[in-house]
């Protein structure tokens, strides 16, 4: 009886270190892919950072959104530039970028993981310009 107890004991001490492994590694590779969203009045936008061995790579999505139940509203909505802002550093387009598809834009990039520090902020700030007008949405980590 004694001897089923301590097997008894030494399976529960196992089974309960091996469920804190699977906790560490799930909080790790939740830090290792990062998600922002976030939502105004005419555009959406999603950003992800993603850190693969020795690199971060990044994804800006964003979206115009079409009020279909407008039928003043203009189809063309021409080119956009944007500026990103994520704690102590800003990313933005280099020239007026043309939408794609279904009025949207995407670009990602690839960082040394080494030489670039990703601050992880809670909050990102978007700006978004387009035909004389300005748009800025906070995307919110998900």
């Amino acid at each position: 009886m004694k001897k089923v107890i301590v097997i008894f004991f030494t399976l529960m001490i196992v089974m309960i270190a091996g469920c804190n492994d699977v906790d560490t590694d799930k909080a790790n590779t939740q830090e290792q892919n990062i998600f922002y969203f976030g939502e105004g009045e005419k555009w959406f936008a999603t950003y992800t950072v993603s850190k693969v061995s020795k690199s971060y790579f990044d994804s800006l999505y964003i979206q115009y959104i079409k009020d279909h139940n407008n039928r003043t509203e203009e189809t063309t909505i021409g080119d956009i530039e944007y500026v990103l802002k994520a704690g102590n550093w800003t990313s933005q387009s280099s020239y007026p970028q043309s939408l794609k598809g279904v009025r949207n834009f995407h670009t990602a990039s690839e960082m040394n993981a080494e030489a670039f520090d990703f601050a992880n902020p809670e909050e990102v700030v978007l700006e978004i310009s387009w035909q004389d007008k300005k748009e800025t949405i906070t995307l919110k980590k998900q």
